[in-house]
């Protein structure tokens, strides 16, 4: 397994809160890039779609305690993996999170995908912080 790490991000909500809003698959819409995502499908505690260009992405809720919520792929395509977001709190009643991908690929896939995936993991960080910014 590869793990890919995002920045922490300081989150203006409630660790509790933060954990319900993640632990609904119909939520990660709202924090996915918009633009790059299609064929929306949500069933339960799982959800599909498809990033544009690349592969149609099965998540189905793993675990989700006060200390992370994980998502894991429902499918083999294009990989197994698991998407991992820790939840701590801060010193001023909010959140803050990492958001980790764990990928069972090779050291050669690992490294393709490395800079990619950071990315999107830091994407997500940045729009669950939005989400829950000050109004």
């Amino acid at each position: 397994m590869a793990e890919f790490k995002s920045d922490r991000f300081l989150i203006n909500t409630t660790r509790k809160g933060l954990k319900e809003f993640l632990s609904q698959p119909s939520n990660l819409k709202l924090i996915l890039p918009e633009d790059r995502i299609e064929n929306w499908k949500e069933e339960g505690n799982s959800c599909s779609f498809k990033i544009k260009g690349l592969a149609e992405i099965r998540l189905k809720l793993e675990d989700s305690d006060e200390g992370e919520v994980i998502y894991a792929s429902a499918s083999d395509k294009p990989f197994p993996f698991k998407l991992v977001v820790r939840l701590g709190e801060d010193q001023e009643g909010g959140s803050e999170i990492n958001a980790f991908f764990d990928a069972d690929v090779n050291s050669f896939m690992g490294a393709m995908i490395k800079t990619p995936l950071t990315n999107f993991l830091n994407a997500l960080g940045d729009a669950i912080k939005k989400r829950f910014a000050k109004a």
